[in-house]
């Protein structure tokens, strides 16, 4: 990776070439974020993870909140990222995937995603596909849509969907909270048939449910330990009822893209 010296006299502000993202920790210790994305918009951001399973993800958080307050120190400074906001419609206490915005590195690739998803969909889904999906040999067999994050737009779903039509040798998987989006004027989900979309639902200490279950899709709930009934459910067996990484990765399970219509399972928080 080309390496480039910081412009700024300031240490710690982060900053964007259009290669890479660069900061200094507070040790002093030079970091440079493979950003994959640049001004003439030719690469995003992936990551194949500890799932094994490769996916793309997005900020979460609601769409009217604005990550100022949540950005890493060593970034707060960059005006990339002034006012960035979340994807989700929601903003559920708890969230795993807020969490992860603590770490630097991690928020500089969120974020870089989310930019350029919201300023033109198709073309994100186009980078996607000249980065992972131009070589059939090659291509993912299994891809999970917005690890973190949600469907933000009528705009992101329509771009998302012709994508994974594109390519029914893939099996996609993702979830959502977005009714009001993924549904029809008849209240049917249409989806490729190669997409296992999951709904969902939180549901707060107080009872409270932040998504309603979405009709003809698999439910997979956060389980806070709040809701009996929910306990009852099957879970997920990546984590354990301490939040604990059991050592079971996504492609050893594969239910997240194999659930069928009405099936109701649940995830221990974590």
């Amino acid at each position: 990776m080309k390496k480039v010296s910081n412009p700024t006299n300031n240490p710690m502000i982060a900053w964007y070439n259009g290669e890479t993202v660069s900061y200094n920790d507070k040790k002093g210790g030079a970091h440079y974020i493979p950003a994959l994305w640049d001004v003439n918009r030719k690469r995003c951001s992936y990551s194949n993870g500890k799932t094994g399973i490769i996916s793309v993800s997005f900020l979460a958080g609601n769409a009217c909140h604005s990550y100022d307050g949540s950005i890493p120190d060593v970034l707060k400074e960059n005006p990339i990222f002034k006012g960035i906001t979340g994807t989700c419609n929601c903003d559920c206490p708890g969230c795993y995937a807020k969490a992860m915005t603590r770490y630097p590195d991690t928020f500089v690739k969120l974020a870089l995603n989310t930019i350029e998803m919201k300023e033109n969909p198709v073309r994100f889904f186009a980078l996607i596909e000249k980065e992972l999906f131009s070589n059939p040999l090659t291509a993912p067999r299994v891809f999970r849509l917005h690890d973190s994050g949600d469907i933000s737009s009528p705009e992101y779903y329509n771009a998302m969907t012709d994508f994974i039509e594109r390519h029914p040798e893939t099996v996609f998987g993702t979830y959502t909270k977005r009714d009001d989006i993924v549904k029809d004027e008849n209240g049917n989900v249409n989806k490729p048939n190669n997409l296992t979309m999951s709904c969902s639902p939180w549901v707060t200490s107080d009872g409270k449910v932040l998504c309603a279950p979405i009709n003809d899709l698999p439910q997979f709930i956060y389980d806070d330990g709040s809701n009996p009934e929910v306990a009852k459910l099957p879970h997920c067996p990546a984590v354990d009822k301490n939040g604990k990484k059991t050592g079971v990765t996504c492609n050893k399970c594969l239910h997240c893209y194999t659930a069928k219509p009405g099936q109701r399972w649940a995830v221990y928080a974590h």
